[in-house]
């Protein structure tokens, strides 16, 4: 889940060492990273006063074969600056060279299938999302149909120290008891903390003491991230990935054709961001997925999808709309005293349209199961017509619903009862949760001639889908039944 932000593998094989229950990782790697210092693990963690880890999963996971446990990773991590005579230009082709090392200790929450046999192979490194001043990336129940493994990992400070007077939100404050021994050197040195992250939970970190995947066999390391966290994740394509060759594939989702600094000076922005595509050469499937939200930050920094790299951009769908589990991320809120997010209970505050509620949960579903076969020597994901634009400056073309023209189409495009924005600018509005209009009676009565028309329209819309590639046959029905369940009674028999 994201939220507004203002308004608008070559992986080396690594050596354990014994240590009172503590494990260095990755020890073997040093060389080839040019001196890199060892991360020390250590748990599972099951101290504090709380009674669960921060972020932790509000399901039962033993129900759906999983289990989770988090970790502390401790010892030194790298910033890197640009290497001499080059600059972080806007085609993300950029050279990093080391700049110094920090001590730091933060902690990784895994959650990973309990049977080996369950296991995909497959591990979702999540850079933690901290717009808020706080950790938003929570575990889904629809993260766990997959046999996927999903670490979460707190490569920012923010996730440990929060903003300033609001640091009873951050783990630190939340709960220090448990998380009062952590501490971040500053955002310079979070890609290296999400490297040294990758390495000790991907398929070549040794026989570890503390081994956070618990034995499995691990095949591959997808990275993933969205808004804030995609600015993140693209410098780290861009300029770190090329050095460690950590990764075997990302997916970059409603991120803005931004990328975040290399290095930063004290008094600096915590958002800061400049325009920048994502490399396009790095060996391994990248996939950027974006909502109408971002079509307008994104237009200029638009790049051509190659061997290695796809975009997907979904028409109608908001930012922090409804990509799916809003109830759980609610109940997390709830469990753990955490302010509620404007619109995240999908709700407005104020007058005005409701939030978004196009769901984009499916494509995310799709773009998955694309990407992970991708990396396994598989045909690449398609390619889908972008979203059209007009004029000077370049503004979205609507239809006559006004909804946008071109993109990837959901259902509820093609068979349209709303209209959907990615944009919310009414006072008291949600933002980036953007807005749904639902039609008068009359244009429903004008567009379907009872329900049954209705389905009719939107189950061929979902076909079209799956044939095109970006709904997954199994999610079709429960599609048509949560269209048949919204709107269906609305139309009529």
């Amino acid at each position: 889940m994201t939220i507004r932000i203002g308004r608008r593998s070559l992986l080396i094989m690594g050596v354990s060492s014994i240590a009172g229950g503590t494990v260095l990782g990755a020890g073997a790697a040093d060389a080839a990273r040019g001196g890199s210092p060892t991360v020390k693990i250590t748990g599972p963690i099951t101290s504090g006063s709380r009674g669960n880890a921060f972020g932790a999963a509000t399901m039962d996971l033993a129900s759906e074969g999983y289990e989770e446990a988090e970790y502390f990773l401790e010892g030194e991590a790298r910033a890197y600056e640009p290497a001499p005579g080059t600059l972080l230009g806007k085609d993300g082709r950029w050279t990093l060279r080391p700049a110094g090392a920090a001590p730091f200790k933060t902690r990784i929450l895994v959650a990973r299938p309990k049977r080996a046999a369950d296991f995909s192979g497959n591990v979702i490194l999540r850079w933690q999302n901290v717009s808020a001043g706080f950790e938003i990336s929570p575990l889904l129940r629809r993260d766990l149909k997959t046999g996927d493994a999903y670490v979460a990992v707190s490569a920012q400070r923010v996730s440990l120290d929060g903003y300033p007077g609001a640091e009873r939100f951050a783990m630190r404050g939340w709960d220090p008891a448990r998380y009062g021994g952590l501490h971040h050197p500053g955002d310079d040195f979070s890609y290296d903390i999400y490297t040294q992250a990758a390495r000790g939970v991907g398929p070549d970190r040794g026989r570890l003491a503390v081994d956070p995947m618990a034995g499995l066999k691990v095949k591959r390391v997808f990275a993933m991230g969205g808004s804030q966290s995609a600015i993140r994740l693209t410098s780290y394509l861009n300029g770190v990935q090329p050095l460690e060759h950590a990764l075997h594939g990302a997916q970059i989702s409603v991120g803005f054709g931004s990328a975040a600094p290399i290095t930063s000076r004290p008094g600096d922005p915590p958002m800061q961001r400049f325009q920048s595509r994502i490399r396009d050469d790095l060996g391994i499937p990248v996939m950027l997925l974006t909502t109408e939200t971002e079509a307008e930050g994104l237009y200029p920094m638009r790049q051509p999808d190659t061997a290695f790299f796809r975009t997907w951009e979904i028409a109608g769908a908001a930012h922090a709309g409804s990509s799916g589990g809003r109830g759980e991320i609610v109940a997390l809120f709830k469990r753990d005293g955490m302010p509620m997010v404007p619109g995240l209970d999908g709700k407005n505050e104020g007058p005005g349209p409701q939030p978004n509620s196009l769901s984009f949960a499916p494509v995310v579903a799709a773009s998955w199961a694309y990407l992970k076969r991708w990396a396994d020597g598989g045909p690449p994901p398609p390619s889908f017509p972008l979203i059209e634009f007009s004029g000077d400056p370049p503004h979205i073309v609507r239809d006559e619903h006004g909804n946008a023209r071109g993109g990837l189409r959901m259902p509820e495009l093609e068979a349209p009862t709303a209209t959907y924005r990615g944009m919310n600018e009414t006072p008291g509005g949600s933002g980036l949760g953007g807005t749904t209009t639902p039609f008068p009676p009359e244009e429903l009565r004008r567009l379907y001639r009872n329900r049954a028309d209705y389905l009719a329209k939107y189950g061929a819309a979902v076909q079209r889908g799956v044939e095109a590639g970006y709904i997954l046959k199994q999610d079709a029905p429960d599609m048509i039944a949560a269209a048949d369940e919204k709107w269906g009674p609305l139309i009529g028999q």
